[in-house]
């Protein structure tokens, strides 16, 4: 039997700084969701949960991606929506 996963909608990407990205998270639950894997519309992991600030209502995500993905990969990603599993 296939072990079905559910991902969750995160947020919308908004920046690009080195290897971190930062996104803007909807109304989310943040428990347990440090070191999560993050992916992208299409399926593709990009990132792991690395940090959460800001207001508790719309937090930001910051994301630690993953080797592998380019540079150029993820600037297609900005403005996109993200996903966590």
């Amino acid at each position: 039997m296939k072990k079905r996963t559910r991902e969750r909608k995160l947020g919308t990407l908004l920046h690009l700084m080195d290897k971190k990205l930062i996104v803007r998270g909807g109304r989310l639950k943040v428990e347990g969701m440090i070191n999560s894997i993050v992916m992208s519309e299409n399926k593709r992991k990009i990132g792991r949960v690395y940090d959460i600030f800001g207001p508790v209502n719309r937090p930001y995500v910051s994301i630690k991606r993953l080797e592998g993905i380019t540079e150029e990969e993820l600037k297609k990603l900005v403005h996109k929506e993200l996903y966590v599993l």
